[in-house]
């Protein structure tokens, strides 16, 4: 017959691999649940495309804009105001992101059918600076940037000629 204090002794040692077990258990359940939290939110495509509709859109920006209806026609591009907008910077006075612009910068291209192009910036500087780091391949944490390319199929209005054309959107934004 066994004394109380060897019983003991023996629960207590057969408690072990069951405090192990539970150790184990805990660490396997923190491990999963931390690999399914999302702790970062990466809102810079939506930020892109947010700009990109702005610049469609906005009766200010480089779509055709009719004085008598008030409507924007955004697949129509005219050619007069976007020459308009590069001589006095429109463009950047029509989309404000305060005096110090750091949050977006993007190149826009016209090219029409009969192979005319217009390039113009929104907020060049900073497009041009942003740029090369977005193409040297530092995509990810702070400091670094991402290039978002959009083409989209519109009409060119040069006066009263229209052609098929094609406006590409190279926006750039910076990682904060």
């Amino acid at each position: 017959m066994k004394n109380k204090k060897s019983t003991t002794t023996f629960e207590v040692i057969m408690w072990i691999p069951r405090i192990l077990f539970l150790v184990v258990l805990m660490f396997a359940i923190m491990l999963l649940i931390r690999s399914f939290v999302n702790t970062t939110i990466d809102s810079s495509e939506l930020q892109a495309n947010i700009f990109a509709n702005r610049i469609l859109y906005s009766p200010n920006a480089v779509s055709y804009f009719d004085p008598d209806t008030q409507r924007v026609y955004p697949g129509i591009v005219d050619a007069d105001k976007i020459n308009a907008a590069i001589n006095d910077k429109s463009l950047e006075k029509s989309i404000y992101y305060g005096k110090k612009n750091l949050e977006i910068g993007a190149k826009f291209s016209v090219n029409d059918m009969k192979e005319n192009k217009i390039d113009f910036f929104y907020n060049e500087d900073f497009f041009k600076e942003q740029e090369k780091i977005a193409g040297s391949g530092f995509t990810e944490g702070p400091g670094g940037a991402r290039l978002y390319v959009k083409n989209y199929n519109v009409i060119v209005q040069k006066g009263s000629v229209l052609t098929n054309g094609v406006l590409t959107m190279k926006i750039v934004i910076p990682n904060s």
